[in-house]
């Protein structure tokens, strides 16, 4: 998951257009855009992006095809007396052990 500063001149599409080139897998967000690929080549991605622009980079525990962490299309009704995020986790697990 990269954060970029429109201030600085680095658009998110001029982030994924950046990681297509070098044979990453990405998507644009309202944030940046988020970056997928062997582990080698997102941290050349990264630190080549880094001497150029000031670019925020952290990982992500989920796929980019992962619609359910998205805050835009993910609605969480929480139940009373458990924490918010246990309803996503319960579907996350049932989602990749089933």
């Amino acid at each position: 998951m990269m954060f970029s500063l429109t201030e600085a001149g680095l658009y998110a599409m001029d982030l994924a257009a950046h990681a297509r080139d070098a044979g990453l897998r990405t998507k644009e967000t309202c944030f940046g855009a988020l970056v997928e690929g062997e582990q080698g080549k997102v941290r050349r991605f990264i630190d080549g992006l880094r001497r150029r622009y000031p670019v925020y980079a952290k990982r992500r525990g989920f796929s980019i095809e992962d619609t359910e962490i998205c805050a835009r299309t993910f609605r969480l009704e929480t139940c009373e007396g458990f924490p918010p995020w246990l309803p996503r986790y319960v579907g996350q697990m049932r989602r990749y052990t089933s």
